[in-house]
């Protein structure tokens, strides 16, 4: 604190345009210094430290202080992405599936490291929903509807929760014992059947990311 004011005093210093040989009085010369300090301290931005990540260091920038940052327009049920980058997936909806016997995926498989976070797409009620095929598992219920993902390795926040809130992480529990770690994502609007939540993954994901990944496609796949 008394090092940005001793700034805001050199500031006025440098800026006061008194010629060499004038002779002011020197409350006169104290007045003015006083008023040119008070007009610096209110054009100065406020601003605090943060740290930001940058890469795998840790960066204090300034920002200028804010209440909750609002998110980003979405065209979609879904305010952000679910799982945390590095991720790749592909719009495998519907694709035959045969463990438990014959059926048509009804979720996108998000592939990510185990532990990687996975968050609340929206603002809503999280509830913890294990079963055998998709081993630990928690559903959202927001206002358009709720998601459900599956395999994971550990629960997370349970109950009310914000957009962001980490409700669980990735892992391969349930039918997906052995298989690459991966969140199965599944939408259902309006709390009726899945529908193929793909193109609102592409929204929420290359739109407004928690982190900001780069984004790039092979193939078919979204790796980001």
């Amino acid at each position: 604190m008394q090092a940005r004011y001793l700034g805001f005093v050199m500031k006025a210093i440098n800026h006061m345009r008194v010629p060499r040989r004038a002779h002011l009085p020197a409350g006169v010369l104290l007045l003015a210094v006083i008023a040119t300090i008070a007009a610096a301290a209110l054009s100065a931005p406020a601003t605090r430290p943060v740290s930001v990540r940058d890469g795998s260091l840790l960066v204090d920038r300034p920002v200028a202080p804010a209440l909750r940052a609002p998110l980003p327009p979405h065209k979609g049920p879904l305010w952000l992405c679910p799982v945390d980058p590095p991720r790749h997936y592909y719009d495998d909806f519907g694709a035959p599936r045969y463990g438990g016997g014959f059926h048509y995926h009804q979720g996108i498989d998000i592939f990510a490291s185990r532990g990687t976070p996975i968050r609340a797409p929206f603002d809503g009620r999280a509830e913890a929903s294990t079963n055998w095929a998709g081993g630990l598992a928690v559903r959202v219920f927001g206002p358009k509807g709720f998601v459900y993902n599956a395999h994971l390795t550990a629960l997370g926040h349970l109950g009310k929760v914000r957009a962001g809130t980490v409700i669980g992480y990735v892992g391969n529990s349930g039918d997906a014992i052995g298989a690459s770690t991966h969140d199965h994502f599944e939408w259902h609007p309006g709390g009726g059947a899945a529908v193929d939540a793909y193109p609102y993954l592409l929204d929420a994901c290359r739109s407004h990311p928690l982190p900001t990944p780069d984004t790039t496609s092979a193939g078919d796949w979204v790796v980001e």
